[in-house]
């Protein structure tokens, strides 16, 4: 997979067939999967055990394809992108996460203490100033007429790796009327998967179509970590270590209506407040990968168009001069800041804000981002049957709406179910499916 270009093709046609817990993240009986979003979720949980088996999550935004249902049929299987509603521009972009939550567990110690252990797999790509009409090209055919490229400050990166996570939440402060205050911190120890890396200052040039040759001017960058033709046991064996870490703490205020759901009840079956405020940190942390090769190309002169269809990487090296050089690379996680606001409406009826702001440059080399999300979400919460119907706003992939249930053991939904329905052009798929079992404190 020399061509850094392929990814995009995995993307779109792999990515969208995995799975995301917009809505069930609200949820006070989510149990380990609170802890994804903010640690000290598991202190006071509602939820005494839980044990996830196995979860699927991923979200696809970008402003070049629209995920219509029709689309999203269509890239299912295999169309072209020539085939679709596409909306081609000189600084495209891409931002696909997925994530596979492996066995993981957490538990109450006491009424202050809880702890939980997690094991993820997680894979971030963020696709920046793509030429959509170069990308289609190479993807899909060059078109029967003459077009120019003028590409600038391109920038995409693929980084995957696995965390193993130890998590506790403590309660901080409790006066017995208005105000709770608990904390919590997850430490990780992470394997590096692997990165892929390109980039490019400048790249333009012009397509002739009657000599199917493109005059390429400029440069272009890449790097992988891994050897595509090494054998997978040498691959896991050979991961690069390093460690990560997610701080949060949440507060809640509570009144005596909010208090006084079920006296009789066992107190930490309920939930107590009126409005509950959450604040996290995530994802501090980097890899770092040793002895990666960097190579570097100085473009000027004709290629031959189907050598750059057929594989755009072996194309620049049979036609331009490059330089390569050995070095380490440290890659940032790709760190957020995240606000939640919960307010309870009714016993069982709930209002959810939750803003999600990454605090890594965009454009910065050897990192990820998290995609900004504003995310309103009104749910029925019990402790066997809940229902979720988040709206969400980003300035990549704009408005989303989606729903989600969780019933029991399973939990299934999407951030973007309904309007891929209805939309015609919507810019942003998620979705998550999941398996475990929560044992909840007895009422």
């Amino acid at each position: 997979m020399k061509n850094i270009y392929f990814l995009f093709s995995i993307l779109f046609s792999s990515s969208l067939v995995c799975q995301s817990y917009t809505g069930y993240i609200t949820d006070n009986f989510n149990g380990i999967h609170g802890v994804t979003s903010n640690p000290a979720n598991i202190a006071d949980s509602r939820v005494q055990i839980d044990v996830n088996f196995i979860s699927f999550s991923t979200v696809v935004a970008n402003d070049y394809v629209g995920f219509s249902f029709d689309n999203v049929t269509q890239l299912a299987d295999g169309a072209d992108f020539t085939d679709l509603n596409t909306f081609a521009s000189s600084h495209n972009e891409v931002l696909a996460n997925l994530e596979v939550m492996g066995p993981s567990f957490m538990f109450n110690l006491s009424e202050k203490h809880s702890v939980g252990i997690l094991t993820r797999a997680r894979l971030v790509n963020n696709y920046n100033n793509i030429n959509g009409e170069f990308l289609e090209s190479i993807l899909d055919g060059f078109p029967t007429e003459d077009y120019s490229v003028d590409q600038d400050n391109l920038d995409g990166t693929t980084h995957g790796w696995g965390e193993i996570g130890l998590a506790y939440g403590r309660v901080i402060f409790d006066d017995f009327y208005n105000h709770y205050l608990k904390g919590g911190i997850t430490l990780k120890y992470l394997l590096g998967g692997g990165i892929a890396q390109g980039s490019s200052n400048n790249l333009s040039g012009s397509y002739t179509a009657a000599d199917n040759q493109i005059n390429f001017n400029g440069d272009f960058s890449y790097l992988m970590s891994y050897d595509e033709d090494q054998d997978p046991k040498d691959y896991i064996k050979n991961y690069s270590p390093g460690y990560g870490m997610d701080l949060g703490v949440v507060y809640e205020y509570r009144t005596p209506s909010s208090m006084a759901s079920n006296t009789r009840d066992n107190q930490r079956a309920i939930n107590k407040y009126r409005v509950k405020i959450g604040m996290s940190l995530q994802d501090l942390g980097a890899i770092t990968y040793k002895d990666v090769e960097f190579t570097k190309y100085d473009i000027n002169g004709t290629v031959d168009a189907d050598e750059v269809e057929d594989d755009f990487v072996d194309a620049l090296d049979n036609n331009f001069s490059s330089t390569s050089t050995l070095g380490d690379v440290r890659i940032a996680l790709p760190t957020s800041l995240r606000l939640n606001i919960d307010y309870k409406l009714l016993p069982l009826v709930y209002a959810n804000l939750d803003i999600t702001q990454t605090v890594v440059k965009k454009n910065a080399p050897y990192n990820n981002n998290r995609l900004n999300l504003i995310t309103f979400t009104p749910r029925f919460e019990t402790r066997i049957i809940s229902a979720y119907l988040p709206i969400s706003y980003s300035p990549l992939g704009k408005t989303a709406i989606g729903a989600g249930l969780k019933l029991g053991p399973l939990i299934v939904g999407s951030g973007s179910l309904l309007s891929n329905l209805i939309s015609d052009s919507p810019q942003m798929v998620n979705v998550y499916v999941g398996f475990k079992i929560p044992i909840s404190h007895r009422r």
